[in-house]
């Protein structure tokens, strides 16, 4: 048994909060946001969260609230509203949760957010200076570019990079802040997956659906550790995965056992394993792998 690195919320099951939140015009033209990589593939960027900041967040597309670290909701003083549900492969829990006044990533800004306050102390173990995670309900009010290659989150205004890029439109399923999308997986059977695409997890992972689809082998056994604690999980290998145009062969997979009621696909599949990723929210597509030079 070998022990896998923590990368942020590897497989969290949340139940979503459905929140209303007012954007900010602050974004008038394209700009960068730097960003470094924790274990090498999950993203980390400078945030201003109320009046506190520069802060190091996690940018998570896998995790539908933004969270915050209670040593941060303290220093801003947040009132407490009523706690939600949290459903991990533990069982359920209760997870404190507060407003934010205002939350900013370079020249995204939401204001008047609803945010889970939660112990990231496994987190923190592997950065200290983490203090909280970007979730979806900020995130899908934009359209951006992540670039593994360049280490920078390219925020677009209008359709400036969209107009640049070619690439195959890849459907995402609406609701639940939560990106959803089609892929083709290969294994002793071939089949169609609803996989959650996941900036927040270094693990390739199929739910007991998506193993028992693809009939995945299991040949070695893993402990990934979260936020709910420690969860042993086996390791297969998937022969070939499809995502649009993009293709990924020998893929190393997590195959849980869970199969949790919260609508969240059949597995969770890294924003790390393609080298650069456009998510248009506006119009609910992503572009894996994007050529630049469209004219």
């Amino acid at each position: 048994m070998r022990n896998l690195p923590y990368a942020t919320l590897a497989i969290r099951f949340a139940i979503a909060v459905f929140v209303t939140a007012s954007l900010s015009p602050l974004a008038q033209s394209q700009s960068e946001v730097p960003f470094r990589l924790l274990n090498g593939t999950v993203i980390v960027v400078s945030v201003t969260a109320g009046d506190q900041g520069p802060l190091n967040f996690v940018l998570d597309t896998g995790a539908d609230t933004t969270i915050l670290d209670p040593s941060l909701a303290s220093r801003l003083s947040l009132s407490p509203l009523p706690p939600v549900r949290q459903t991990t492969l533990q069982g359920i829990r209760s997870v404190p949760r507060s407003s934010l006044a205002s939350l900013a990533v370079g020249s995204m800004q939401v204001h008047d957010l609803p945010v889970m306050v939660q112990d990231l102390a496994p987190l923190r173990r592997f950065d200290s200076r983490l203090q909280g995670i970007v979730g979806q309900d900020f995130l899908l009010h934009f359209n951006y570019l992540i670039d593994y290659h360049r280490l920078v989150v390219r925020i677009e205004a209008a359709t400036e990079i969209r107009d640049t890029i070619d690439g195959d439109h890849v459907s995402i399923e609406a609701g639940g802040n939560r990106m959803i999308v089609p892929a083709q997986g290969q294994s002793l059977r071939r089949a169609t997956l609803r996989l959650l695409l996941d900036s927040g997890t270094s693990s390739f992972v199929l739910l007991r659906s998506g193993a028992q689809a693809l009939d995945v082998p299991a040949f070695q056994t893993a402990q990934e550790v979260t936020t709910g604690g420690s969860v042993n999980l086996r390791i297969g290998q998937v022969q070939r995965l499809e995502v649009g145009s993009a293709q990924l062969h020998d893929v190393p997979v997590i195959l849980s056992a869970a199969q949790p009621g919260e609508p969240i696909g059949d597995g969770l599949l890294p924003t790390a394993l393609f080298q650069s990723i456009y998510v248009n929210n506006r119009e609910g597509f992503v572009v894996f792998n994007p050529r630049t030079g469209k004219s």
